[in-house]
């Protein structure tokens, strides 16, 4: 089904030539028509831009592994000059070059009556114009491209080379079968080897450019045979299945993260709305995602996907891929009703929903910032480790944990809570998308039902909820009496050790509160400050319930609970002293009015 569903969106959405790749060019051979003008090797690269790897043409390409496998009017250095370097073998690259120019005479002998570039290139080698080309000062490897032009017209744009380039790919890749093939279900004649590879750009942790399909060594055959025997494949949806895997991947429709396995690329037949484009996206808009989620809660989403299951054809597809070395990996393969998605996607943002210290109401995360939480804090600059880095300590599968819990509506890899709790530990660090992933790992909990609302919930009496609610309390005391001038909190001090056992550290605080209650009573303007924040502290003890009064060590499902207890507490205090703060200068504007 995948490669049906990639033939189909190549067929709608792409219109490149077959047997065709884009491919960067550091290198341009000039020929010319005019005698006068002497052939010459150009660099394409812009000296100012380090970055630069020379522009980018859709040139004809077709699966090279081992063997000597020359492609048609642009190639590597190796092939197009006979040009190797250190790491080359003279006698492959000498074969490497002799194919290319046989090729190139082929092509010359099929076309020199009707198109003058194909004569000229074969004259260009057959006067041994190579010999005669100056070694250029930059330095080269035998695998940079090169772009051969004629009249700076690259001959790989003349209509002659590409209907003699699909002719070459089917001499070499056909096995001289036809049959019906798996994909279109038509006769046709049948390809021995999948004709072109990806990019190992767009295919993360690939060490070469990678094939969807290859079965190059008996091993990996069924019943030890080798080529697309027993995966009949024609040569249309072959060339068909890479270039709309090609589109998908380069596409904006892409979710690729630095130093993650896997790449996801979605697309759907059918037209998706606006807030669904939205809240696909890394950085989604918050006003796309709580019309989402509104929906949802009124039923609508729910009542359109059983609609949509049985009168519409709408769909959801995505694959999250991999690479290892020469091959992808697939690691994960959606095909949905659009509505069904769309309604776990807005239970997603449901159940990441939580409140935050600098805002009022609730706030979405996005895939971006939920990744990045994942990674070390870094308490100096104040932010997390940056995405490329190699000292960030970030799984490099959470990208792909978090999409499939997200697209199918599944619980969290275990994995990824163990993560959050043992990075929030090291790094003493709890935020909005650390509480996020925290929350929505507690609701999809794969064997029980965790309710665990978005914000502070006052009546809920886990011991360690409440602890967290405690610990957070004891950090506002300390804030209080010291009237905000601290070199360190109690939370700097404590948190990471609260987590696995709040016990020890919720009773060092309520010692050091006694000292803190009675600084905030002999000054006469907070001796009111101080009874409230007394009084709160016992009514929080009172809520523990009686039963399960001992913390002790706690389960990976209950140290989330107490940070979120911690988390939810600190946002509503400091939303409380934000309204505060607001009815304060109201009053004063009042005044000042009258």
């Amino acid at each position: 089904m995948l490669l049906q569903r990639l033939v189909e969106y190549a067929k709608q959405h792409t219109t490149t030539q077959p047997f065709h790749r884009r491919r960067e060019f550091r290198w341009q051979l000039a020929l010319y028509s005019e005698n006068h003008r002497e052939p010459r090797l150009a660099s394409l690269v812009d000296p100012d831009d380090k970055k630069s790897r020379g522009p980018a043409h859709l040139t004809p390409a077709v699966t090279r592994t081992v063997g000597v496998a020359p492609q048609l009017g642009a190639d590597d250095v190796q092939y197009v000059l006979g040009w190797g370097d250190d790491n080359t073998d003279p006698e492959r690259v000498s074969q490497c070059h002799e194919a290319f120019v046989r090729l190139i005479e082929a092509w010359a002998n099929s076309a020199a009556d009707t198109d003058d570039a194909a004569r000229i290139v074969r004259e260009f080698y057959a006067n041994g114009g190579v010999d005669e080309l100056a070694v250029p000062q930059e330095p080269y490897t035998a695998k940079q491209g090169v772009l051969i032009t004629v009249d700076e017209v690259p001959i790989i744009e003349h209509e002659s080379l590409r209907r003699f380039w699909v002719q070459e790919v089917a001499r070499r890749k056909s096995g001289g079968n036809e049959g019906l093939c798996l994909v279109c279900g038509h006769h046709a004649p049948l390809a021995e080897t999948i004709p072109g590879k990806l990019a190992k750009r767009l295919v993360p942790g690939a060490g070469n450019d990678p094939a969807l399909v290859s079965v190059n060594e008996m091993v990996f055959g069924y019943g030890l045979t080798k080529g697309l025997r027993n995966t009949p494949i024609c040569f249309d949806c072959g060339d068909a299945v890479n270039t709309g895997l090609t589109h998908l991947l380069d596409s904006e429709h892409v979710v690729r993260f630095p130093r993650q396995d896997s790449a996801m690329a979605w697309w759907a037949l059918g037209e998706p709305d606006d807030d669904f484009l939205s809240a696909m996206s890394t950085r989604p808009n918050a006003d796309s995602v709580n019309r989402l989620i509104s929906r949802m809660h009124n039923g609508q989403l729910g009542d359109a996907g059983k609609r949509a299951e049985e009168f519409s054809g709408d769909r959801f597809c995505s694959v999250t891929l991999g690479g290892n070395s020469s091959r992808v990996v697939i690691r994960d393969w959606i095909d949905r009703p659009l509505e069904e998605v769309k309604d776990n996607l807005a239970q997603w943002y449901a159940d990441i929903l939580v409140t935050s210290r600098w805002e009022a109401g609730t706030v979405p995360s996005g895939y971006w910032s939920l990744v990045l939480a994942t990674g070390k804090w870094d308490s100096e600059r104040r932010t997390y480790a940056d995405l490329t880095s190699n000292s960030a300590r970030r799984p490099e599968h959470v990208q792909r944990d978090l999409l499939s819990s997200c697209l199918r509506g599944s619980p969290l890899p275990t994995s990824v809570l163990h993560h959050v709790l043992g990075r929030v530990a090291a790094d003493g660090h709890l935020d909005v998308p650390r509480a996020a992933l925290l929350r929505l790992a507690l609701r999809r909990h794969p064997s029980k039902e965790v309710h665990m609302s978005p914000g502070l919930d006052e009546n809920r009496t886990d011991t360690p909820y409440v602890s967290g609610r405690i610990f957070a309390h004891l950090e506002q005391i300390q804030y209080h009496a010291s009237d905000g001038q601290l070199n360190a909190t109690f939370g700097d001090r404590f948190l990471s050790s609260a987590i696995g056992n709040p016990t020890p550290a919720i009773l060092a605080g309520e010692k050091l509160a006694n000292s803190w209650l009675a600084k905030l009573r002999r000054r006469g303007d907070t001796r009111a400050k101080a009874y409230a924040l007394g009084q709160k502290l016992s009514e929080l003890h009172r809520l523990i319930d009686s039963g399960h009064s001992t913390t002790g060590y706690l389960s990976p499902d209950q140290q989330a609970m107490f940070l979120l207890g911690y988390h939810h507490q600190k946002a509503h205090d400091m939303d409380q002293a934000r309204k505060h703060k607001a009815e304060k200068g109201a009053g004063s504007e009042s005044e000042t009015a009258n």
